[in-house]
């Protein structure tokens, strides 16, 4: 497992800012994929890509949240 992986991990489980850490990581997608120069990169795709499913999932009433 990659060092950004781990660390990401142990920020989603400790939970120690005053922020919600998976809000922040959302908001850190969303903004990179509107305001990332030179038009697309995979980069981009990709974080569009998880706002969709997390906009998604988050839209479905009967589904159950993680």
């Amino acid at each position: 497992m990659s060092i950004a992986k781990q660390i990401i991990l142990d920020e989603l489980k400790e939970q120690k800012h005053p922020e919600k850490v998976e809000d922040v990581i959302f908001w850190a997608l969303k903004h990179y994929a509107k305001n990332k120069p030179k038009g697309l990169s995979w980069g981009s795709i990709i974080a569009k890509e998880i706002i969709g499913r997390i906009e998604e999932e988050e839209s479905n009433p009967f589904k159950d949240n993680y």
